[in-house]
């Protein structure tokens, strides 16, 4: 097996560190690279070629606010798969576009809660295999998170460190690994659509032009992130065509991030914000945030919705319809680009 080490306080040089503005530190006796910017990323100049390693480091995070971790799978600058360490919680975080989505991936799957990690060093690791990744902590023999579908598929790329408010990190090691197989879960639609989540969106720039098909993630979101770039104010149109044999009642339930205006049939049923403003919101999408009634017509039914940009942390929307049996129109995508 090979393995490859870095103190990350003489060693910089090693790696691409863009803007980040990493520079040498220490914290309780111990020298490190010392980070402070928002999402400040750093890549290792090499690649790494491993199939199935480890990734390691001392991580601490000195004050109320901060967050320190490993980058890996990185396609390009704007585009990796990112664990990291918060105060109270791990994190998975894969970067879309150059934005975090953490809003968007929240739950069971992704988090794991955690003792107050503030103020002392701890050991951070991230086993990367093909199909997923396990991620450790101090001397625990047990991953306290599996990450069973990669968002960025398999993890080749570059890896390097991460943070956002101040924290440091050294004595980074990536140790090649023997493969030990992680059990893909693949989206199961059928699933989501039982649930009535509406899996088929068609989604274009606030213009209304170039629209494109999407299907929503593994958790029922569709994800913003993953088709455009998330600038302040962007602006991003979703709608979805479907077939109900009669009339019917029901609530529409959904989930956002940032500000949204939902329409069904051209008339708005809903409009909001749902923002990071802690400690009143953490903007993540929640499928029940909002419940509205909804008298939908025998026939063609449309939601439509404009979902706006405001933070870096995710951009997005679930909806529920309450409907049994509904029938995607998806050929529509095609005719509406040739009208406009």
């Amino acid at each position: 097996m090979t393995d490859l080490s870095f103190t990350l306080w003489n060693d910089l040089d090693r790696f691409e560190r863009g803007d980040s503005n990493v520079r040498t530190g220490s914290y309780k006796g111990r020298q490190a690279a010392y980070l402070e910017q928002a999402g400040s990323a750093v890549f290792l100049s090499e690649d790494i070629t491993f199939p199935c390693y480890r990734l390691q480091a001392e991580v601490a995070i000195p004050g109320e606010v901060g967050f320190v971790g490993l980058i890996f799978g990185a396609k390009d600058v704007t585009n990796y798969e990112l664990v990291y360490l918060a105060p109270i919680e791990i994190q998975y975080d894969p970067i879309m576009n150059g934005s975090m989505t953490w809003q968007i991936y929240n739950g069971t799957k992704y988090q794991k809660p955690l003792p107050n990690m503030t103020g002392k060093w701890v050991n951070f690791a991230v086993e990367v295999q093909p199909e997923g990744a396990r991620v450790y902590m101090g001397e625990e023999t047990a991953p306290q998170l599996v990450i069973p579908n990669l968002q960025h598929g398999v993890p080749d790329g570059k890896i390097g460190f991460w943070g956002f408010a101040p924290c440091y990190i050294r004595n980074l090691t990536v140790e090649e690994i023997q493969p030990v197989p992680i059990p893909k879960i693949e989206t199961d639609l059928k699933c989501l659509s039982a649930d009535t989540v509406v899996t088929e969106w068609m989604v274009s720039a606030s213009s209304g032009s170039d629209w494109r098909t999407a299907v929503v993630e593994e958790n029922g979101v569709l994800n913003l992130n993953r088709c455009f770039t998330a600038k302040q104010t962007n602006v991003v149109q979703a709608k979805s065509i479907f077939h109900i044999p009669e009339e019917a009642d029901s609530y529409i339930t959904l989930g956002f991030s940032d500000q949204v205006r939902v329409w069904v049939n051209e008339e708005e049923i809903y409009q909001g914000t749902w923002c990071w403003k802690p400690p009143v919101s953490d903007g993540r999408i929640y499928s029940d945030y909002a419940r509205v009634p909804v008298q939908w017509r025998a026939g063609v039914n449309t939601i439509r919705a404009e979902v706006m940009n405001t933070e870096q942390f995710g951009w997005g929307l679930c909806v529920r319809t309450g409907l049994s049996n509904m029938e995607y129109i998806t050929e529509e995508a095609e005719s509406m680009n040739a009208n406009s």
